[in-house]
């Protein structure tokens, strides 16, 4: 019996080299990191003192919904200073537009390209266009090389990064 080093469908129709399938994977990890530090700075915005409390409050909500709570947060807290506000909102700002590629890139169908090592991701938007059979989706498409899609990862580690440090800069000004 001949032994087979196929691949199963599932590694073999993505598209992508192994390098860009593991930059997208690192892209969900960093992003999950920054959605849980986004949770974690409302918690502590919310009631430092009982971060459960933020928790349930945070619950469900979407990262977008959880950046913009943190940013009115942030304008009605007596306890945070001017300095650590401006910071925390930079990053809170930067962690979104980085979230916005991510969703491009895991929101994706992910097909080939002619543009060898690059890969093909289409994005199917809500927004509909006038066409020649009346109303159609607006498709969006993106090349990106495994090095692209690694400096998308290495952008949301960043974001995640930065986060935590306010995190810990807030905590630590309300006396934690």
């Amino acid at each position: 019996m001949e032994a087979t080093s196929e691949l199963p469908d599932h590694r073999t129709y993505t598209a992508m080299t192994q390098e860009g399938e593991a930059a997208v994977g690192r892209i969900a990890i960093w992003a999950a990191y920054v959605e849980q530090h986004l949770v974690d700075l409302c918690a502590e915005l919310i009631n430092g003192s009982n971060l459960v409390v933020g928790h349930t409050v945070t619950a469900n909500m979407s990262a977008s919904a959880m950046i913009e709570l943190a940013k009115k947060l942030l304008a009605e807290s007596d306890t945070t200073s001017a300095e650590n506000k401006a910071i925390t909102v930079a990053a809170l700002t930067e962690a979104k537009a980085a979230l916005g590629q991510r969703n491009k890139i895991l929101h994706a169908t992910v097909g080939s390209s002619l543009v060898e090592g690059n890969t093909a991701f289409y994005n199917s938007r809500r927004k509909k266009v006038p066409g020649t059979a009346g109303k159609l989706h607006q498709l969006e498409v993106a090349l990106h090389s495994p090095a692209e899609l690694d400096a998308i990862g290495a952008r949301l580690y960043k974001a995640m990064d930065d986060l935590w440090e306010c995190y810990l800069s807030v905590s630590f000004e309300r006396g934690k």
